[in-house]
């Protein structure tokens, strides 16, 4: 019974170690994004249409209601993308950035054509450069809004099947603890479901999650000079816990929107 309690008390962290793990390893560029670029270079910013699901949308713009037509979904995406250009604006207003000061944006309305992180062919890169001449190319996407990124989800689920597991297996390997194994597996199924969608209930409530991927592509080669992403979290608030209005919600949706803007305009601000 100790044993399974001590592999109850590790499970139970592993929701808020590996969070707080992605939350610091995201956004780590491994080369300085402008520095290949030259100072006059001409640059065009292209905002991609948001690939956030429609759960998500339902979630933040509609109460969680049911049976919305797909053109509100549309025209959501639509306002989502005006917020993040703001956001955009904002954060290049209050960054040292020359290069980006004269820089047009755009919104492309084709993702496939301009899929983010990869380089671009040739035929690509000639249809782009008919429809937005530059140097350069800052493509900026919303992947992720007010719900927690889909690879965290991904990364904390592997954790957790690894972890179980691995203790599982250290239980069978004694004698005196096997008959705990298949005991074990069962309780940390179930315990694991609860505890996993609490955490995310809590982080998406509180914190309202907002990921942006952003990449800048070289407009002569296709290739990507630089690609990373952040993720806003407003601060917690216990209150908003208890009361959460659509007022309350709007704002700290603001807020993590920005700060994930702020975040990927400082990246390229490093040198």
């Amino acid at each position: 019974m100790i044993r399974l309690l001590s592999a109850r008390a590790f499970k139970s962290t592993s929701y808020l170690v590996i969070t707080t793990a992605l939350v610091l390893l995201t956004g780590c560029a491994s080369t300085p994004p402008l520095a290949t670029l030259e100072p006059d270079a001409k640059i065009s910013v292209l905002m991609l249409p948001p690939t956030v699901d429609d759960d998500s949308l339902r979630r933040n713009f509609h109460n969680k209601e049911k049976n919305i037509p797909p053109a509100i979904f549309a025209a959501d995406r639509l306002q989502l993308e005006e917020k993040v250009e703001d956001a955009l604006r904002q954060a290049l207003k209050n960054a040292n950035l020359p290069q980006l000061n004269t820089a047009s944006v755009s919104r492309s309305s084709d993702p496939d054509l301009i899929p983010i992180g990869k380089p671009l062919n040739a035929a690509e890169l000639t249809v782009l450069q008919k429809l937005h001449p530059a140097d350069a190319y800052l493509r900026i996407e919303v992947t992720d809004y007010g719900q927690t990124p889909r690879s965290w989800t991904g990364a904390y689920v592997g954790f957790e099947v690894v972890t179980t597991l691995a203790l599982a297996g250290i239980l069978y390997i004694h004698p005196t603890t096997r008959p705990l194994a298949g005991v074990y597996l069962i309780q940390e199924g179930v315990e694991e479901l609860s505890e996993g969608y609490s955490g995310l209930w809590l982080i998406n409530r509180l914190s309202r999650p907002v990921r942006i991927e952003a990449d800048l592509v070289d407009g002569k080669t296709g290739v990507v000079l630089w690609h990373d992403s952040e993720t806003g979290m407003t601060d917690w608030h216990w209150k908003n816990l208890w009361h959460m209005d659509d007022k309350i919600r709007d704002s700290l949706l603001q807020h993590s929107t920005d700060k994930a803007m702020d975040d990927l305009v400082k990246e390229l601000e490093r040198k």
